[in-house]
């Protein structure tokens, strides 16, 4: 019996010991399984976030970037979105067309100061567009299939040349050239219902105001909105063109050495100006000179063109960085629409200038390419042409939206 109870006892403990290691093997499995998963889980998340980057790229057109992202992951997801990155990118077709450019002035934030009846009120009215006026043209404009394209995406230097360079869209779609002159935020308009100027906050580009938390208040920033929800506005990233004078300091700073002085307080000025512009340029704006002094480029002299171009690179090149484009104050160009030619056209060229932009509302779009350089007619979206077009006394807006609907009713009433 007792051997019995031993053989027993021994099966039992053996038994009993077989079952502990069973456990511990189902505990290690389980761990392992558990480990499993959360590297797949990670893997697929980091899968996910790359397709989310890559989609960002592909709905702004830019299908090989998109492709770039997404080749070093390998997995059926990714195969399966370059593919049908390739298929859209075999899709777009070359813009042939003459592409249309607007353009802006500061927008008009607080109508009632703007608008209160002081002898700068008909200036602004003139000149400038409210920022709701803004707000719904850029509806109008996403609605009727426009999308955002640098001059530098429809014309390149290469060998010294100017070579056109049709962007590629996908059909319907319009591409369009904004820009913004003045985007100095002038002495004269403080007070009249304006952003102060433009700063980095928290990663993002916004405009101070008086009296009002930094925000959203001009051209810069609402595009910036629009494009973060409508990512399809954009041609690669692109948003405009900012034309920069320097007389008054640039971006809303009093950064002139010229007009204020070497100082502390320039310095400073100048710091903060830089910043901006390196923040603008990295989200995906482009600067143009206005000139220095915001002269009539066509008519003054060789010499005083030569002055305002020394003044702008000691004063304004260091902060937003050397620029090919040059925007005419004015609209005031060195040649009408002959080919360029003369001195004048040649001291633009030796300065390192080869897009020039002037103003012509006759017509939906106008170029000119050169031999070494590019030329664009822009379109002036103010108070002018928008009465104009309500009144029917032109339809050169019509493609673009309908200046009845944009037209801001808090504009004071001319006779």
């Amino acid at each position: 019996m007792r051997r019995n109870w031993i053989i027993g006892g021994v099966a039992l403990s053996l038994l009993l010991s077989g079952c502990g290691e069973s456990e511990v093997s189902e505990k290690k499995s389980e761990k392992t399984r558990e480990s499993q998963q959360k590297r797949q889980a990670s893997q697929q998340a980091y899968i996910e976030k790359t397709i989310q980057r890559a989609d960002r790229y592909a709905a702004q057109y830019d299908y090989d970037r998109a492709i770039k992202v997404l080749k070093p992951v390998r997995a059926k997801e990714t195969n399966l979105k370059t593919e049908e990155y390739e298929q859209k990118k075999q899709a777009l077709l070359p813009m042939k067309k003459t592409v249309p450019h607007l353009f802006f002035h500061s927008l008009i934030a607080d109508p009632k100061q703007a608008f209160d009846g002081d002898r700068k009120e008909a200036g602004y009215d003139d000149y400038m567009v409210t920022q709701q006026e803004f707000e719904r043209i850029l509806d109008a404009l996403y609605k009727n299939d426009y999308v955002l394209v640098r001059p530098t995406d429809l014309a390149k230097e290469a060998n010294g040349k100017i070579v056109e360079t049709p962007v590629r869209l996908p059909k319907g779609k319009h591409p369009l050239v904004l820009s913004q002159d003045d985007v100095n935020y002038y002495e004269y308009m403080e007070g009249d219902g304006f952003a102060k100027n433009l700063k980095v906050k928290d990663g993002k580009i916004v405009n101070t105001m008086v009296g009002k938390p930094d925000g959203a208040y001009d051209l810069v920033p609402i595009v910036d909105a629009f494009v973060q929800s409508h990512p399809d506005f954009s041609y690669k990233g692109a948003k405009g063109l900012l034309g920069i004078t320097g007389y008054n300091g640039v971006l809303g700073y009093r950064s002139s050495y010229n007009q204020y002085g070497h100082n502390e307080k320039v310095e400073t000025a100048r710091k903060q100006a830089k910043q901006t512009a390196v923040a603008l340029n990295k989200d995906g704006w482009q600067f143009a000179s206005h000139t220095y002094g915001h002269i009539w480029v066509g008519k003054e002299s060789v010499a005083t063109i030569r002055a305002d171009l020394k003044r702008y690179k000691q004063d304004v090149a260091p902060l937003i960085g050397k620029t090919p484009q040059l925007i005419y104050p004015y609209g005031s160009d060195v040649g009408d629409w002959h080919d360029y030619s003369g001195e004048k056209y040649r001291l633009l060229i030796d300065s390192g200038f080869r897009y020039f932009f002037n103003v012509d509302a006759s017509q939906h779009a106008w170029k000119q390419i050169g031999p070494d350089y590019f030329r664009q007619a822009r379109i002036n979206v103010d108070g002018i042409r928008l009465r104009q077009a309500v009144a029917g006394k032109t339809s050169v807006l019509d493609p673009f939206f309908d200046a009845k609907e944009v037209f801001d009713s808090v504009r004071p009433e001319r006779k």
